[in-house]
This record gives C-alpha cells, sequence and structure tokens, in this order.
C-alpha cells in the first residue's frame, strides 16, 4: 500500500481559541482503494493514480503522476490536491514516500550546507521539521541508498509526521520522508486557511555505494530545481551568434549565483560551494569580453583581500567548503 496523502492531527500544541488536535480524529487517504490509470506517451512512461474525494470528510480529490524518462535515472512524481475546500480543523497534508531501508542515516541539504539530524541539531532546536535547500538523501549500512528532491514544496520531516510536535531529542530512525504540503500551525507570515486546487513535485533517484554526496545529493537536486530552460524568438534575426559557449568551471558541485554587471566598469560574479568540498576552482570566463583582474568583495559588493590577476579569462580561486566567494571583474 502507498500512502499517497493524510491529514494528521497530534495532540498537544496548539493555538489559543483553537479547536485542540486531540479532539480531532486520524484520517488517511492510501492506494488501497484508488483507481489505477496506466497510459503510456511518446518517449516516456506515464503512471497516473486517481482517487475518488471523501469531501464529507474533508479530504481532497488526489491524483498521483508518475513519470519515467527513457534513459534517465530517477522518477518524477506530482501529486494534485483538487478542490480543497476550507477548514478550520488542526490540519496538516503530507505526500508520505516510505522506503524499504534496513537502517538508515539522513542527509538533508541546507541553505548553508548538509546536516546529520543525529548529530547536527543544537539541544532545545527543531528536530520535527525542517526546510530543505536541495533535497534529502537516505543511505543504508551497506552505503547505498535513495534521494528524494522536494521541488515545489520545501518543508519535510523525517520518520514521523512533524506538525504539532516538538521533541528534545527525537532522532529519526525509520525510512519514511514526509514532505509537507501546508499546514494551519502557524499563521505568521504564511496563510492560515488553505483551499483551492495545488500540486507538488518530487524527483527521486538511487545511488550505489561508491557514489559521493555531490553525486548522489547536490548536483542532481539542483538540476531538478533549476532544469534548462530553452527560449524561441520569432522575427528578424539580430547581432548575436548562433553559439555561444557562457561561463564554465573546473568542477561541478559549485553554483553561480550571480554574473552580471555591477556598474558600467565592472562585472558582478558570485560562486557558492555546495557539496563540501574545498578546494581549487578555475572559473572561465565567457569569450565576447576580454577581463583583467577581479578584486574580491563580500556580499555588499565592499573590496576585501587582494586582487587577483585573470589570466587568457581563466579565474583561479580557492574555494572553502560551503563557501561563497564574490568578485568585482573589470
Amino acid at each position: 500500500m502507498l500512502n499517497i496523502t493524510g491529514f494528521y492531527t497530534h495532540p498537544g500544541m496548539h493555538k489559543p481559541g483553537m479547536i485542540s488536535a486531540k479532539e480531532v480524529p486520524y484520517r488517511a487517504l492510501a492506494s488501497r482503494n484508488g483507481v489505477l490509470k496506466i497510459t503510456v506517451k511518446d518517449h516516456c512512461r506515464e503512471m497516473t493514480i486517481g482517487y475518488e474525494a471523501d469531501t464529507a470528510n474533508h479530504v481532497p480529490a488526489t491524483k498521483l503522476t508518475i513519470t519515467l524518462l527513457d534513459g534517465m535515472p530517477y522518477i518524477d512524481m506530482e501529486m494534485t490536491l483538487t478542490g480543497k475546500e476550507k477548514d478550520n480543523w488542526p490540519q496538516a497534508d503530507w505526500f508520505c514516500l516510505p522506503f524499504k531501508l534496513t537502517r538508515p542515516t539522513f542527509t538533508v541539504s541546507r541553505t548553508l550546507g548538509v546536516m546529520n539530524p543525529m548529530t547536527d541539531i543544537m539541544y532545545g532546536a527543531n528536530r520535527d521539521l525542517y526546510a530543505v535547500g536541495s533535497g534529502v538523501s537516505l543511505t543504508d549500512i551497506d552505503g547505498a541508498g535513495v534521494t528524494v528532491c522536494p521541488i515545489d514544496h520545501p518543508l519535510v520531516s523525517l520518520g514521523r509526521p512533524g506538525i504539532w510536535k516538538f521533541s528534545l531529542d527525537y532522532i529519526p530512525q525509520k525510512p519514511v520522508v514526509y514532505i509537507n504540503l501546508f499546514n494551519n500551525q502557524w499563521n505568521t507570515n504564511f496563510r492560515y486557511w488553505y483551499s483551492g486546487t495545488f500540486s507538488s513535485r518530487v524527483r527521486i533517484w538511487t545511488f550505489d555505494k561508491n557514489s559521493t554526496q555531490e553525486l548522489n545529493l547536490q548536483i542532481p537536486s539542483f538540476e531538478a530545481r533549476i532544469p534548462l530552460l530553452v527560449a524561441k524568438a520569432e522575427g528578424k534575426a539580430g547581432t548575436l551568434p548562433l553559439m555561444q559557449t557562457g561561463i564554465a568551471l573546473s568542477r561541478k558541485g559549485i553554483e553561480v549565483t550571480a554574473f552580471k554587471p555591477a556598474n558600467e566598469k565592472q562585472t558582478l560574479l558570485r560562486v557558492w560551494e555546495q557539496a563540501g568540498v574545498p578546494g581549487k576552482l578555475t572559473i572561465i570566463l565567457p569569450a565576447g569580453k576580454t577581463y583583467s583582474e577581479a578584486t574580491p568583495v563580500n556580499l555588499r559588493n565592499q573590496p576585501q583581500g587582494k586582487n587577483i590577476t585573470i589570466v587568457q579569462n581563466k579565474l583561479t580561486i580557492d574555494l572553502p567548503a560551503y563557501s561563497p566567494a564574490s568578485f568585482l571583474l573589470k
């Protein structure tokens, strides 16, 4: 049985004046009673699972689409909730992904680096709900595992649903990833009542015991969340070349977060190491302009450090793990 989505309520914390979660029965929707429809499209296989909504019990119509593209080592899943009504009962809706692993070790990619929920959370901090920067990997005792990349909804709980929970010592052990689609535990800076139709996409892939964190987590996650875009323009051709090489890096696992004019004479370049691998990085600047010097700057573009000579449009720097580096090029 595949748990597709569920409304989970938990006793404990609740807002003043709001109905207590312990007064609400647990309700979940699973594929046991679902209607399965399989369709085949050009160059891909697409599995669509549809469900009839039990609207009397506040469960919206739910559809899961699973797409497998020819030659691609991942599965794309999209959960769509149709016609959800507003409800003032305590609610949290989850995209539940259970995996068959014996004793998983979790790695959560956050904005500033990766985190092990067993060792890297300070006492008193939230252990039940995380904001994911790129993805979550589960590694089994043999070194192989699976990675989950939530594309649209970044809040994730591991092992158990994490809304209306707060633990000082919880460590996830069950190989289950819960992606939070919405909740009404908080309303500060967030909508309180969620209604309407919306969807959430997830990409999943496996890795073997010889894979590195860079290859099994960061690189595929960023490829999923920031896909290649193609645009077509009609009309009279301009003067730009049909093909042109852009900025290039000597190794993977690094984001280019800025490459744009800073003023009339300088270009802002910013890179950010994401894979936890320190070392030298050579940045190959695109043709069309000749750059001679790079001035290290902070995030406010204020100079810091000595200028670096650019040779043949190549800039070589030492980039620490999980660190950004910014430059003004001239």
